[in-house]
Formats: C-alpha cells, sequence, structure tokens
C-alpha cells in the first residue's frame, strides 16, 4: 500500500476574477485565483494583494465565476470542474464585521452523462449578468442551464428534485461551439451569441433566445444578430485550448457618443479584431416580416424563393469596425473599464496590447502595443492600470500600465510584421486631434519605442514540468530537483530545494581554518551579546563588534589575557559562584569567562570599561586537580574535549576520563570524575556536553558523553551524593563515531515544563545527525538525518521566540520543534565550519557562520520554506533534462518556436544547452538539424569517456504519424568554461523516437511500433550504433523504463508490457491487455512498477507467478486528477530515517500543472490501519461537508467512473488523511471519526498513535 502525498502544489493559474464586498459601508475588494484544484482569494491593498484564505477543489477546476447578490457581504462563486466528472460547485464567500472572511461550498451540482461526447472547443462556464440563469457548456451538441432561481430555493429546502429541476439541459445544433456569451439586451429575454464550426467548416456567427419556460433555445436564429458568416481565413487552422477565437458583448448605454449604436459583438483571436453590431429595433422588425413571407413561400414550394433565402444566408456582413491583429492567437482578455469600451488582450507568446472601441463619428479600434510578459491564461483588471495575469507557462504577475515606457525604451514595444500599417503615440494624438494620416481606417495600431508594463509582483510556477532529475551536486546528501518547466516565451530551467531563508547581513573576511565559534557578553546576564571568540587549527580570535559595520580585535597583553597562539576547545561566560555564611552556594552575575584549551583552564574576567579581557590568576593545570601523592595519574593527559555552563565545567581528558569542576571564587574545584573501560581498554572520549535542560537553570544534572571505538553515547547521573556519576542510558552502537553532543530540550515555553521535549541530538563523523526521544532516562525512537559528509558539529541557537540546534557539516541544517515534532531544515549554505547565535542592537535574533573565507553573520528565516531558482530560457523551451557528473553539467534539450503572426509559419528549431551544474551558466550549445527536435536524451560512460545519446525526430506534418528520425550521440570534452559537443555516430529509424532507456550497457530505443537495443561499437576504429535486438508487438510505445536486464514499455494506445534482454533477444516477461492508456512508467523494483495514464490515474502492477508463466497484476489503481509527465526514485527533503519505521518515501512525480508528489510505501499494517481512517474520515467530511472523498479518488476513464471500481485500492490520500490532525483538539469530532458508523468501523489503533503516525508523514513532503 502507497500514500500519495503533495511537496509542491500545483502552480499553474486557470482563471481569475475581481469582485468587491462592502460590510458596515467600508467596501472590500477581492481576487479569486484559480489554479487546478485549489482556489486562492487575496484582499486588494494599497501595498498589494494579500492572501487571505484558499479551499481545495476536489476536481479539476475549470472556469470560476461570480454570481450578483443583493446581500453585499457575501458573495456565491460558481466553479466549474473539468472531464470526466463535470461538476457545478456552488461557494460562499462572506465577509464579516470585523474583516475576516469565509469560503465554503454549499452544494454541488454533477454535470457527468457517461454517453455523451465531451466538448472539443469549449468547456465553459457563463452567468447572466443578474444572477438569474448560469450556462455551461461541456459536452458537444449540449448546454446544460442552471436556473439560479430555483437553486436559491434549494438553499433553504434542499431536496433532490429542486436540484434536478434546476438544471436543463438544452440540445444545440452548433455541434463544434466555439464560444458563446450573453448579449441580452432586455431584462426579460436571455440571448445567447454564438460562434461555431458548420458542417462545411465554415465559421459562424448567430444569436439564439433561451426560453426557461420552454427549455430550450429558439429554433431559428434571434433578429438581434442573424446567422453571418465570419472569414475563416483570417483564423488558426490549428484551433486548440487557449487559441480559440473568443467573442465578447460590446453593451450600449445612453449617452453614447453614436446613437445609433445598440451593442454588438466583438471577435477577437484571429488576424482581425472585428466588431459586429446588433441590428437596430427598426430593422429586426423589418427582417422579422420579410421572414415571415418567405417562410410562407417556402412553404408553398416556391423554388425561387428558397434559392434566394439560401443565398441569403451567405450573404456577407460588413463589420462596423475593425482592426489588424499582428501577432499570435489570443489567449487572455479582459475589460478594463466599466462602459467596457476598452480591452486588455494577451497572446500565447505574452505580448500585451489595449484595445479602445472609439463611437465618436465613425467607429474605430484602436490597438496599442504595451510589452511582453508571461504567456497568460487569464487577465483580471483590479485598479489604477493594475491588472492580474495569471499563466500556465509561467510565473503569474502582478502588473501596472505606465503612461510612459519604463523599460526598455531602445527597442520597439512590440515587433510587428512590416506589411501592417502602425503609427507612433504622438501620430495618434494628432489624430484625435482632427488631424488624422487616414480618414478612411477603421482602426489604428499604435506602436511605440519601449514597454509600457511594470512587474509589481512575481508568482512563482513551475508548471508545466516536463521532464526532472533528481541530482545530489556536490556529495552533501542534500538533493535538489531540477525540473523543464515553462513554455513559449518563458521556457526555463527550475532548481527546487527546500530549506530555511539565510540573508547576510555582514561579513569578516581574512580568517581562514575556522573551527569553532562562541559568542560573549560583556556579563553573563546581558541582554545582548558583545564579543566573539573564534578558534581555528592552530590559534584563537577575540573580537568585539563595535558597531553594525565595523569589528576589530581584541589584542590585550599574551601574558595576561586570552591564550592566542593554541586553538580553543571550549570557551563560555560564567557566574560568580559565592558561599552564604551558612555554607549555600550563590550564583551572581559576573564578567567572568572560562577558556578551555589543550593543557589547562584559564578564568578571566571582561573590564567594560577598558573593553578588554584581564586574567584572574594563573592557567590551571591539569596536575592541580591531582589529589596528593596522585599527582602521576595527570601527567601526560590532554583536554580532548570540554563544555561549560552557568557553573560546571565538563573535561574530557585521553585515556578516558571525564572531569566535572566548579568555580570557587576564582578557584577551579574538582567535584567528581570518573575513567572509563571498555574491553579492559581505555574509552577513548570523542565529545562531552553539560547543557542543562531548564535554560533557567544554573547546573545540569545530567553529562552526555561520546566514545571513539565503541560510537556509541552515555548519559550520566550528577545526582548522587557520594560523588560519583553513574550511567544512567546509553545508545546502541551508532553508524560513525559521536563528534558533538546535545541534550536539549525542545520547549515552545520555557516557564512550561510539562511541554518539554527532551531529545539527545548526536553529531556523527559521517554527516548524520541521530536523535533520541529522552523519556524517564530511556532513550526512544532512534531517528537519523543527513545533512553532508563531514563531522557535524551543534550549537544552541535562539532565533526570535524559536528554540532551535545548528549542525553544521558540510551542510548546515536547524533542528527545531513545530507542529508537535522535530523538524530539519536545511540552511542553503555550503562549507559551512561552525556556527553560533549572535544578538545584537544592530543584528538581533541573528546567527553567526564560518566558512573558507572568514566570517558571515545573518539572519534565519521561513524554517521550512521551498526555494525555487528560476534559469530562464525565453523561446527556447526545454523537454528533457539529464545530469552529467563527470562534466559536472546538466544536459538540456530545448525546442524553439519563433513566434509569428496568426496564420504565418512558425519556423521551429531544436537545440542541447549544457549547463554548469552550481552556476548554471550556459556552458554549451549543439543545433539539431533543420525541422527536428529532440524527444529524449540518455548519458552514458564508455571507459572514462561521457557520452550523451540524444533521441531526435522531424516532423513534417503536424497531422501524419512521424515517418523520420534518428538517434545520434555526441562526444563531450570540456574546458574550464566550455563543453564541446560533436557527433560520433548516428544511426536513422522510421518513426519517431519516443524514449530512451540504459540496458546492460546498451541503448533501448521505443521506435513508434518497436524497441530496438543498440550498442555502441568502436572497436573498427569507427563508432557506430550495432543494432542488437528489436520488439515489434505494439501499437505506439512512448515511455520506456529500464532495471537491470528488464525493460519496462507503455503503449500509448493500449497498455504496458515488460520485456527481459537475453544475450541479443528480447523476450516477454508479461504484460497487461487491458485498455490502460499509460503515459508515463517507472519500475520501482525487479517485480514493482507505478505508471500514470490519459485520464489522470495512477496505477500500481506487481509481477506474479503461475503455474506456467508470469503475470502482471494491478494491485493499485487511484484517480489523481492531473497528467503525470515524470517518475523520480528518491525524495527531496532531507532523508530522515526512523530505524524500523513503518514508512518510507519511495517516488517523486512531476505534473504539467506544476505539482511536485511523493509515492510513501507503507508496512501492511500500518496501511489497514489507515484505510479505515481514510474511510471514517471520509464519512465524517461528506455529512458535515458534501464532497464524497471515495468518490472522488475512484479510478476514471473517458466516460467517468467505471462499474468495476467501487473506490481507489493500492493508494491511500495522504493530503486527506493529514486532515485529521484539524479535529485532534476537537474530543467530539475526533470521537466520531475513531468509531466510524457501525462497530465493524471502529479504529483499533489510538488516536495519539495516528496522530504520530501522520506528523511524521508530513515531515516527508
Amino acid at each position: 500500500m502507497k500514500a500519495v502525498t503533495t511537496f509542491h502544489s500545483a502552480s499553474s493559474v486557470i482563471d481569475s476574477l475581481k469582485f468587491s464586498l462592502k460590510d458596515n459601508e467600508q467596501g472590500s475588494e477581492f481576487l479569486v485565483v484559480a489554479k487546478p484544484n485549489r482556489l486562492d482569494i487575496y484582499a486588494l491593498l494599497p501595498e498589494g494583494l494579500r492572501h487571505q484564505q484558499g479551499l481545495d477543489i476536489w476536481g479539476r477546476v475549470r472556469r470560476i465565476r461570480a454570481v450578483p447578490v443583493l446581500n453585499r457581504s457575501s458573495l456565491s462563486l460558481l466553479v466549474l470542474t473539468d472531464h470526466p466528472e463535470p461538476e457545478l460547485i456552488f461557494l460562499s464567500f462572506t465577509l464579516s464585521g470585523t474583516g475576516s472572511t469565509e469560503i465554503k461550498a454549499t452544494k454541488y451540482l454533477s454535470l457527468s452523462e457517461r454517453s455523451a461526447r465531451p466538448a472539443e472547443f469549449c468547456h465553459t462556464l457563463l452567468v447572466y449578468p443578474s444572477g438569474g440563469v448560469a450556462v455551461v457548456s461541456a459536452y458537444t451538441g449540449k448546454l446544460k442551464v442552471v436556473d439560479m432561481s430555483v437553486i436559491s430555493i434549494a438553499s433553504y429546502v434542499m431536496t433532490l428534485f429542486a436540484l434536478l429541476f434546476s438544471r436543463i439541459i438544452v440540445r444545440i445544433i452548433e455541434l463544434n461551439l466555439l464560444d458563446i456569451t450573453f448579449v441580452s439586451t432586455s431584462r426579460d429575454v436571455y440571448t445567447l451569441a454564438m460562434m461555431h464550426i458548420d458542417y462545411q467548416q465554415h465559421l459562424q456567427l448567430l444569436t439564439r433566445d433561451l426560453s426557461i419556460d420552454d427549455l430550450q433555445l429558439s429554433p431559428s436564429p434571434s433578429p438581434l444578430l442573424p446567422s453571418l458568416p465570419v472569414p475563416g481565413k483570417l483564423f488558426s487552422t490549428a484551433m486548440d485550448d487557449d487559441g480559440n477565437p473568443a467573442i465578447i458583448h460590446i453593451p450600449s448605454y445612453e449617452g453614447d457618443d453614436d446613437d445609433d449604436f445598440e451593442g454588438g459583438i466583438l471577435i477577437i483571436g484571429g488576424r482581425k479584431i472585428m466588431l459586429y453590431d446588433f441590428v437596430n429595433t427598426d430593422t429586426q422588425a423589418k427582417r422579422e416580416s420579410k421572414k415571415k413571407r418567405a417562410d410562407k413561400k417556402k412553404n408553398t414550394g416556391d423554388a425561387e424563393a428558397n434559392a434566394k433565402e439560401k443565398g441569403r444566408e451567405w450573404k456577407k456582413r460588413k463589420a462596423r469596425a475593425a482592426v489588424e491583429w499582428p501577432w499570435a492567437e489570443v489567449t487572455a482578455w479582459c475589460h478594463v473599464d466599466d462602459k467596457r469600451r476598452k480591452y486588455l488582450i494577451g497572446d500565447r507568446y505574452g505580448k500585451l496590447a489595449l484595445l479602445s472601441i472609439n463611437l465618436a463619428g465613425r467607429t474605430t479600434l484602436t490597438l496599442m502595443a504595451l510589452g511582453e510578459a508571461s504567456a497568460p491564461t487569464t487577465l483580471t483588471y483590479l485598479a489604477n492600470q493594475i491588472f492580474y495575469l495569471g499563466s500556465h507557462f509561467g510565473s503569474s504577475q502582478l502588473l501596472q500600465i505606465t503612461t510612459t515606457p519604463s523599460s526598455a525604451l531602445d527597442t520597439p514595444t512590440l515587433l510587428v510584421s512590416s506589411s501592417i500599417l502602425t503609427i507612433s503615440p504622438n501620430a495618434l494624438d494628432s489624430t484625435v486631434r482632427g488631424m488624422g494620416i487616414n480618414d478612411d481606417a477603421q482602426g489604428y495600431v499604435v506602436v511605440g519605442m519601449g514597454s509600457y508594463v511594470t512587474e509589481l509582483e512575481s508568482f512563482n510556477n513551475l508548471a508545466p514540468i516536463l521532464d526532472a532529475v533528481l541530482v545530489d551536486t556536490d556529495g552533501s546528501g542534500q538533493n535538489e530537483i531540477v525540473t523543464c518547466s515553462g513554455g513559449r516565451n518563458t521556457g526555463s530551467i527550475k532548481v527546487v530545494r527546500s530549506g530555511a531563508d539565510f540573508s547576510e547581513r555582514a561579513t569578516v573576511q581574512g580568517l581562514g581554518n575556522i573551527t569553532n565559534i562562541w559568542p560573549l557578553k560583556e556579563h553573563y546576564r546581558a541582554p545582548d551579546y558583545a564579543n566573539v571568540a573564534v578558534s581555528s587549527l592552530h590559534e584563537t580570535h577575540v573580537f568585539r563588534c563595535d558597531d553594525a559595520s565595523s569589528i576589530s580585535g581584541i589584542d590585550g597583553n599574551k601574558n595576561s589575557s586570552f591564550i592566542t597562539n593554541l586553538p580553543t576547545i571550549a570557551v563560555s561566560n560564567i557566574l560568580r559562584r559565592t558561599r552564604t555564611p551558612g555554607g549555600k552556594s550563590e550564583y551572581a552575575d559576573s564578567g567572568l569567562v572560562v577558556q578551555v584549551v589543550s593543557k589547562a583552564l584559564l578564568l578571566l574576567e571582561y573590564d567594560p570599561g577598558l573593553r578588554q579581557y584581564t586574567r584572574v590568576g594563573e592557567a590551571w593545570t591539569l596536575e592541580k586537580f591531582a589529589e596528593p601523592g596522585k599527582e602521576g595519574l595527570w601527567k601526560g593527559r590532554e583536554i580532548v574535549a570540554a563544555s561549560v555552563n552557568a557553573s560546571q565545567i565538563v573535561l574530557a581528558l585521553n585515556w578516558g576520563r571525564v572531569v566535572v569542576l566548579t568555580l570557587d571564587g576564582s578557584r577551579f574545584i574538582k567535584m567528581r570524575e570518573r575513567n572509563f573501560v571498555h574491553n579492559n581498554r581505555d574509552a577513548e572520549i570523542s565529545a562531552v556536553s553539560c547543557l542543562p535542560q531548564d535554560s533557567t537553570k544554573e547546573h545540569t544534572i545530567n553529562i552526555v558523553v561520546g566514545f571513539w571505538t565503541s560510537k556509541h553515547v552515555e548519559i550520566l547521573s550528577l545526582k548522587p551524593a557520594d560523588g560519583t556519576m553513574p550511567t544512567i542510558s546509553e545508545t546502541p552502537a551508532l553508524s560513525s563515531t559521536p563528534r558533538s553532543l546535545l541534550l536539549y530540550n525542545f520547549t515552545s515555553d520555557d516557564s512550561k515544563l510539562s511541554s518539554a521535549h527532551p531529545h539527545l541530538l548526536i553529531g556523527l563523523t559521517d554527516g548524520s545527525v541521530a536523535s533520541f526521544v529522552y523519556r524517564n532516562d530511556q532513550l526512544l525512537d532512534q531517528r537519523l538525518v543527513s545533512i553532508g559528509s563531514l563531522p557535524v558539529s551543534m550549537r544552541s541557537c535562539r532565533i526570535g521566540t524559536k528554540q532551535t540546534v545548528l549542525a553544521c557539516g558540510s551542510r548546515t541544517a536547524i533542528l527545531f520543534w513545530e507542529k508537535e515534532r522535530l523538524m530539519y531544515s536545511p540552511l542553503i549554505l555550503k562549507d559551512v565550519t561552525a556556527a553560533t547565535e549572535w544578538s545584537t542592537r544592530a543584528y538581533p535574533s541573528s546567527v553567526v557562520l564560518s566558512n573558507s573565507d572568514g566570517l558571515i553573520f545573518g539572519n534565519v528565516n521561513n524554517f521550512d520554506k521551498l526555494h525555487i531558482r528560476s534559469i530562464p530560457l525565453g523561446l527556447d523551451n526545454p523537454s528533457r533534462v539529464t545530469h552529467i557528473p563527470a562534466l559536472r553539467v546538466f544536459a538540456v534539450a530545448c525546442r524553439r518556436i519563433n513566434p509569428a503572426r496568426i496564420g504565418d509559419f512558425e519556423e521551429i528549431t531544436g537545440s542541447i544547452q549544457m549547463f554548469d551544474d552550481i552556476s548554471f551558466n550556459k556552458v554549451g550549445h549543439f543545433n539539431l538539424e533543420q525541422g527536428e527536435e529532440s524527444t529524449s536524451l540518455l548519458p552514458f560512460t564508455t571507459g572514462s569517456a561521457p557520452y550523451l545519446c540524444v533521441a531526435a525526430v522531424t516532423l513534417e506534418d503536424e497531422d501524419t504519424e512521424a515517418s523520420k528520425g534518428r538517434i545520434f550521440v555526441l562526444a563531450m570534452t570540456s574546458n574550464p568554461s566550455q563543453v564541446n559537443m560533436s557527433v560520433v555516430t548516428s544511426h536513422d529509424v522510421k518513426g519517431c523516437p519516443y524514449a530512451l532507456a540504459s540496458v546492460n550497457s546498451m541503448i533501448a530505443v521505443a521506435v513508434n511500433s518497436m524497441v530496438i537495443v543498440f550498442k555502441m561499437d568502436t572497436g573498427s576504429g569507427n563508432t557506430t550504433l550495432a543494432s542488437m535486438a528489436t520488439w515489434n508487438h505494439n501499437y505506439m510505445v512512448t515511455s520506456l523504463a529500464s532495471r537491470g536486464d528488464r525493460i519496462l514499455l507503455g503503449d500509448a494506445i493500449s497498455s504496458i508490457s515488460m520485456l527481459r534482454l537475453e544475450g541479443n533477444r528480447l523476450q516477454l516477461i508479461a504484460r497487461d491487455y487491458g485498455p490502460l492508456w499509460p503515459t508515463c512508467v517507472e519500475l520501482m523494483s525487479n517485480s514493482t512498477l507505478i505508471g500514470a495514464n490519459s485520464e489522470y490515474n495512477l496505477y500500481t502492477f506487481n509481477l506474479q507467478n503461475s503455474d506456467t508463466r508470469q503475470l502482471l497484476e494491478r494491485d493499485g489503481n487511484y484517480f489523481l486528477g492531473d497528467f503525470v509527465n515524470k517518475f523520480l526514485p528518491g525524495t527531496l527533503s532531507s532523508q530522515e530515517v526512523l530505524l524500523d519505521g513503518p514508512m518510507q518515501p519511495q517516488q517523486l512525480f512531476f505534473t504539467s500543472s506544476g505539482l511536485i508528489g511523493v509515492i510513501i510505501d507503507l508496512a501492511d499494517d500500518l496501511a489497514l490501519d489507515l484505510t479505515g481512517l481514510q474511510r471514517n474520515l471520509s464519512n465524517f467530511i461528506e455529512k458535515q461537508e458534501g464532497p464524497n472523498h471515495t468518490k472522488y479518488r475512484t479510478p476514471k476513464n473517458v466516460r467517468g467512473r467505471s462499474d468495476a471500481d467501487a473506490s481507489s485500492v493500492g493508494f491511500l490520500d495522504g493530503d486527506f488523511l493529514e486532515r485529521f490532525l484539524q479535529f485532534v483538539g476537537n474530543s467530539q469530532a475526533l470521537r466520531q471519526i475513531m468509531d466510524g458508523q457501525s462497530e465493524p468501523e471502529k479504529l483499533t489503533i489510538p488516536a495519539d498513535r495516528i496522530q504520530k503516525v501522520l506528523e511524521s508523514m508530513q515531515s516527508m513532503h
């Protein structure tokens, strides 16, 4: 059983809208952003957008619309979801008097039909301006009309009859519908304008009246705008989901500059923007009379009348006004004024223009180029020339239109073909003043110099993710994801890492080989630090921080201040201990400091007047602690580790001795000592710690000791009055030697010890941190997390109000307590050798880090932030990426489409580009042949030489199957700044080589219906690709995966097959014969596989042995609701391992909407418990909120859910299960979930155990 969880949510934006609410006379404006499975609501504030709240949608969001209501403090929203089971979701958004907001689903109306054909071009939702009617186009030849008045009544008395009656199915003859919109000029009549492709492949525009009472559209076009042909040559023949023509209703108003304008239809999306006006009332009456006479003649069989009527149907009607559209297909538009005379329009390559409709005198359309942004899927005008651009192919943006150019002042605003007449903004001003350059023109294209668009804010977007690799470029154990993202004009490589934010504030250069850092105060209880001590391999330095920009060394006298010619093991402020007349110890604030070096201890005191440290007495050598007559037992010993707290000093000596000291006046007093022996030998100590668990205490009752050879840790007690230090708990042998120790108490409030969470933290020499829960003198729940490959040092640190631990190896991580568990967050810094907390007036709540160059002062924020770095490629759209470790580069296959005007030829070129794997500077470029583009990349090594195998296809006609492709191998040589590539061998294939895979050091290629195995032969002196084996028993193999000698292939038309390469033959192991339509496959082991198909499902198969053959048995099927493009084994987060843990992250997957998911493998017993929890939680939420989770996750096909699948199998919804944590504090809800609906549904696993499991699951994604 596997759990599906989300690491990065879908970031593609589908739709957006703005609405206003008023409460207590205070108006508030909001922006709703629709993503594929979520709505995000932002408040519009003077300083920008502020996120208010979000709502997850169980379905693939297609459109969102607002329904006007009389109550100004609330609003209804309609959400249309996509196939295979379209649904209309009714949401209520409420603004309270306190300014808080609430959004919730109130109704779900299914629109699904199992026998109908989904709409090919127009899947949309309309709401009438008054809010009375909503129209949905989801299926071919049908419109679904929702009577909102019935829905409103059903809000009070929700009955099945009311919901069914509210939905009216209207059949239409316009099968290939391109767009629809309401165009009513009267409140009494609902009129729809439609643009469609008729049976003769002609474009037509017409209107029809909608009758709610008769439950149908008028059989003949409305007289408001009779059917008229639209010049098809003006539109692209390759219409797709976001490149269709659009029709916009242009209303008329009293007081318009042109009194004869009674409204019209604006057509955008072609080579011209055209405005057709409605027929006026008088002309409508005349035409209605003529139509009646013509109908009468047709009924009497008048052939001449029929011929005239047929000719009249295709009589071209001239547009009232038109203007050339010089760019590509329009993908988004919005109006920018209330009278709807100005429109912002964007094309598929992000070119933005402002369209103005001028009705004064002769109607003219003016198109003004504004600039370039991300390719839009939605545009929403907000206020003050500010608008929101949502994108699927690039980052969504908050943009502002400026009155004067703001950037790129030396280049044209947008490039326009020389065949189109353009004018400058100054010439347009002359035209407006009556000095026109062309009085016969119906439109002007205005192009100036510079961009009129300024970006105010950007929202990162990973969509669409076409390919990805998971790599550890520096061997630190901290993975990063590199994706092929974006498209059109915003292609990019995205680098994704998780970790904390670090902002650098100051640096100190020239200090090398730093091994440790300690902050020092002027006196122990001072609120801020003043000085910092730094130890290197050979010496010690002490610095004073004078102000925010100045740091100076505290020289002092080497005979009367710090010992600086030796490395320091420990240094810390310490309290002054005195005794009362009664003999009781008291601790007073002081400026005393203890320094520990290998041979001695030193007590110093800080003089704030002189700003210097002076020694108190002489250095204390180890012999001074020997009892009389036993000085020989101390000779030859050195201090190998030390730890200091407010009143105690713990020394670890060589040959296995631990000594506990305290300060009495100005003297060090030995309190306890213990010698350790393991296997009859002195146990060498590697680390000690005496940090008190309660930070308010001056002393500790426990000491932690780690050992070199035995690789274990012991906790000693200082409680016994006899002066001994017995071991009260110890760890098992660890994976490597302990190098740093902390017995640390993570608490949210130091005064509340009941909320304490003590942990034993152990930094190991292999770059790992081991953690144990310390409870009742026992060490429980061992976990291990890797933060690099070098020995780990740790230091407690308070950052803001949060207690944390800084752990430094080859990487740095922050350990902190959150969501009732210990969390690990990498700090995106390399080669940090030491770290400590730092807080001054100039640098509050900061840290000090050391690296090879010196010291870095800075702040840490956002402990669990996802870092996304973008490497923009512009029109070079990356489609495949792979890492070549030998050259430390990423190879990226790019496809470039040079933008062209609608209907013009678009040149397509392909290339292979090389990027440095650290800096991502471009270091190599290889152009493919004309008309060729890469479909797959495969790096391999022969001997010590790295090679890159490239599969490429030549597409001569997009409507036919590819018949020409080639496989070629690139040899690569590199110098410090460049990678040179050259073709060493090439092999032509008759088809498209969709995928490459490595099997037994050979290359497997999927070519149309075949799988061919090649071997690169260099024996004859010439490098060739020799065909070794061929498999040709499929329809269209588009995906491959390999493991050892096994090849898994996905047939996009059929299902999956598993092959084995035996010598020079491919043998079938097993295949699935069901209709699966796989799009992506991956082998998890030799017998298990995972994949995704075109219906947005995940599936798993297991290879089973029967008596005579092996079979692929499907043991998992789950509706994900997104299109998966890639599976990768592994995980991005720091790999925390719970020994004998029941969960293990196994796979990452990437989708076209920008979602990154994690597949977690579950142990059988835990999977059974969580299956019951998901069932009970689904039933509970269905009663509370309405949607059925089991129904949503049931596998689906093009016709919806199959009768054979009642629920998902083999997968659990991890994100849904984690909603259980919302009810932990609600005893009543918790009891209902745990008890289920019957006795057999009652969960046997305790609630606190479920909580712990789900918290652990959360940390894995």
